[in-house]
C-alpha cells in the first residue's frame, strides 16, 4: 500500500478495476457452483479457499460493506462508520493477513421496536468484521445455491418477494392444478434465536477453517448500551450475510 501523505485515495479507489474484479470473482463462484452440482465437495472447498485468498474478492467485499450497503452508516462497538477511502484501503491488507484466522470483535446490541410493542435485539458487528463476513459470503453462497430448491426465494441473490408473488399468482391461477386451492402461512417463533447452531455448521459446505470462524461468530460476546458485556447463549449477529436456510418456498 502506498503511504504518501498526499496520496489521492479517493481517485485510486475509483480507478480500481471493479469490472475485472467482478468477472474474476464470478468465474471462481461459478466453478464452486458447478463442483457442488456434480457432488465434488472436495474441489468446491478448494475453490472456496481461492475465493478467500482473492484480492478481487477482498476489495469487492470492502466496497459492498463500506459503500453500497445501507448499513454503512451503522457503527459497531468501535464506533466506526462511513469509512474514508484511506480506511477502506487499510482494511484490505488486514483481510489478506488474517482471513484464515479471523477473530471477531464484540457485537454492539441495538434494541429495535416491533409492531407488537416488544423489542428485537440486533447484534451489530464492526465494519471490519462485516467485510470479513462478506468475503466469507462470496465463498459460501455459490456452494449452497447449488443445493437450494428452485422455488425458494428467501435470502438469495437475484431473488425477491416479487418472484415469490409471481409464483403464487401462477399457482393460484384456475388453470393450474385445479380450481380448489389452499394457502398455508407459517411463522417459526424466534427461529434465529433458538435454532440449533450445531446443525447449521454441520450442514455447511466450507473448508474447516471457515467453519471454525463461523463458530467464533456465533459465540461472540456483545455490549449493551449501558456498557455491560454479555456472553452469548444463542447469539444472532444482525449483519451476518449468509443464512443457510431459506424461509420462502412456493
Amino acid at each position: 500500500m502506498i503511504g504518501h501523505s498526499n496520496f489521492n485515495y479517493s481517485e485510486s479507489w475509483r480507478k480500481l478495476p471493479w469490472k475485472k474484479f467482478q468477472i474474476s470473482l464470478f468465474r471462481l463462484q461459478k466453478r464452486v457452483y458447478q463442483a457442488v452440482q456434480v457432488g465434488d465437495k472436495r474441489k468446491a472447498r478448494s475453490l472456496q479457499k481461492l475465493i478467500l485468498k482473492s484480492r478481487a474478492a477482498r476489495f469487492l467485499a470492502i466496497r459492498k460493506v463500506t459503500q453500497l450497503n445501507t448499513g454503512k452508516k451503522t457503527a459497531g462497538v468501535d464506533g466506526k462508520a462511513k469509512l474514508t477511502f484511506k480506511e477502506r484501503f487499510e482494511i484490505e491488507p488486514i483481510l489478506q493477513k488474517y482471513t484464515n484466522n479471523w477473530c471477531h470483535q464484540k457485537l454492539r446490541e441495538i434494541p429495535i421496536p416491533k409492531k407488537n410493542g416488544s423489542t428485537r435485539k440486533l447484534k451489530i458487528p464492526t465494519m471490519v468484521d462485516r467485510c470479513w463476513q462478506c468475503l466469507a459470503l462470496y465463498a459460501l453462497e455459490p456452494a449452497h445455491e447449488a443445493t437450494f430448491h428452485a422455488q425458494s426465494f428467501g435470502f438469495r441473490t437475484g431473488r425477491s418477494a416479487h418472484d415469490a408473488q409471481k409464483q403464487v399468482y401462477h399457482n393460484l391461477n384456475s388453470k393450474a392444478n385445479g380450481i380448489n386451492k389452499e394457502i398455508l402461512e407459517l411463522d417459526i417463533e424466534k427461529c434465529f434465536d433458538r435454532i440449533n447452531h450445531s446443525i447449521i455448521m454441520n450442514s455447511l459446505i466450507a473448508p474447516r477453517g471457515l467453519k471454525l470462524q463461523g463458530k467464533r461468530i456465533l459465540n461472540c460476546q456483545w455490549v449493551r448500551n449501558s456498557g455491560q458485556t454479555v456472553a452469548p447463549r444463542n447469539s444472532n449477529p444482525a449483519i451476518i450475510y449468509y443464512q443457510p436456510f431459506n424461509d420462502i418456498t412456493i
